[in-house]
């Protein structure tokens, strides 16, 4: 049984009308495949070797990076990814940055809309 009354497919311009409760509210002709990466995801670095990374970038950066560019001083606790592994980044030095948590959230947040920002586009257009 229906949860709510018919209505017209979500996709612009389509007049076809559906049942309440269709996934994504469109019409089989317009049905949104699923979001996946452009690219393999790099496999994570996990356990003691994380550990060991880690430690390596506190002791060669303390401090959050982009706390310092904004004049802060504020403990770096996060080993960030600068070019997330999901876009293609790799797990070697040269993309990593330390980070507090609160850059860290924030840079996650960003990245967060551009990623749904993407799927849109993907599914729109």
């Amino acid at each position: 049984m229906p949860h709510s009354p018919p209505h017209y497919c979500a996709h612009v311009g389509c007049n076809i009308l559906v049942q309440g409760g269709t996934p994504g509210g469109r019409c089989p002709a317009h049905t949104l495949a699923p979001w996946r990466p452009r690219v393999q995801p790099v496999p994570r670095i996990r356990g003691e070797k994380l550990q060991h990374l880690r430690a390596q970038l506190f002791m060669r950066t303390p401090l959050c990076v982009l706390c310092e560019q904004h004049g802060r001083i504020t403990m770096a606790t996060i080993r960030d990814h600068i070019v997330p592994l999901a876009d293609g980044g790799t797990e070697d030095d040269s993309n990593t940055q330390a980070l507090c948590w609160t850059c860290n959230e924030l840079k996650r947040q960003t990245e967060a809309k551009s990623g749904r920002a993407k799927q849109a586009k993907v599914t729109t257009g």
